[in-house]
């Protein structure tokens, strides 16, 4: 039954051809196990959408975000015996845990003046933030304290820096690139290639972003 799911997601990717990626997120309000595959429904905003990925546990209340990687009109699952009009296929599902953020990632509280983390050679948190027009299309080098990673989205790893700086808060800046053997914690050098108004769709739109880019321990 799985070669046949996986030979028909074959056909239907050949029938409808590559695009961009899309990415979406909403709540699991139902699960549904068959054929090797979870079946999730998710609600976006009042919309509800039909999700397969390959089988794991997974529960119903958790807030996930997804890349829409392929799109089935009218199709039916054999091992359910049902048949979905629109179901979306995806390999890569981030989801949220229901614990805040504040009391399982090294978020910084407290804002500070200059930053502790700061060398001749990089800039705050604060100053990027700040002067982002200055920085469009250029590289950007900073040193602070990785915060939050969130892996493999849209092809890339999502690396959240902070150092303690801001204007009436903690300010946070966000790299992408390749992340392996990172951790939440840790204090790197990240440089990057600034990016303005950088809209991801789904309401992920960042005032800057740096992409492209390599860190050091």
């Amino acid at each position: 039954m799985k070669k046949l799911l996986a030979l028909s997601l074959l056909l239907l990717g050949l029938s409808l051809g590559a695009k961009e990626p899309i990415l979406h997120q909403g709540i699991i309000t139902q699960v549904l196990h068959g054929g090797g595959y979870a079946y999730l429904e998710i609600d976006k905003k009042g919309t509800k959408h039909w999700v397969a990925i390959t089988d794991m546990p997974i529960n119903p209340g958790l807030e996930v975000r997804f890349i829409e990687e392929l799109v089935a009109e009218n199709f039916t699952s054999q091992a359910l015996q049902r048949k979905f009009d629109r179901l979306i296929f995806t390999s890569s599902l981030e989801y949220r845990t229901p614990i805040p953020e504040s009391d399982h990632l090294a978020f910084i509280k407290e804002r500070v003046d200059h930053s502790p983390y700061q060398t001749k050679e990089t800039l705050s948190v604060y100053e990027v933030v700040k002067n982002r027009q200055n920085y469009k299309d250029k590289s950007v080098q900073v040193r602070g304290k990785i915060v939050k990673i969130s892996s493999n989205i849209l092809g890339r790893d999502w690396v959240h820096i902070q150092d303690g700086t801001g204007e009436k808060e903690v300010a946070r800046i966000v790299f992408t690139g390749e992340a392996s053997g990172l951790k939440v914690g840790e204090i790197v050098t990240a440089k990057g290639k600034a990016s303005l108004d950088k809209d991801f769709g789904s309401g992920y739109i960042y005032p800057i972003i740096l992409e492209e880019s390599t860190f050091q321990k």
